[in-house]
């Protein structure tokens, strides 16, 4: 699987809520780098994990993906996504051996 099927799965996962399968898209040790007014590191994948479902308890949100782009090795993948309420982010995911070690997370609205 390319990574940018990877990423798009990943998405797929997230949207469903399919936590078990969103966690095999992520190295243990990624770093997720949200850029919303004041910036917050987080690292590892349990912390990850439990930032994600936190932001998505007791809502239904979802999101797609309005354009992907990719480094012409695959290993950088920008993607532009927006949600249901209509809001955007910028999200940058840089691969290692075909998993998620960081992602910057740019909110745009």
């Amino acid at each position: 699987m390319t990574n940018k099927n990877s990423l798009l799965s990943f998405f797929e996962a997230e949207n469903k809520r399919d936590w078990p399968t969103y966690r095999k898209f992520l190295s243990a040790d990624v770093v997720w780098v949200l850029h919303a007014g004041q910036t917050k590191t987080i690292e590892g994948i349990d912390a990850y994990l439990r930032a994600i479902m936190e932001a998505y308890a007791g809502n239904d949100n979802t999101f797609v993906c309005e354009a992907l782009y990719q480094s012409d090795d695959g290993n950088r993948i920008v993607a532009i996504l927006k949600n249901n309420m209509g809001e955007r982010s910028c999200d940058i995911f840089e691969f290692s051996d075909g998993l998620i070690v960081k992602e910057h997370e740019f909110t745009l609205a």
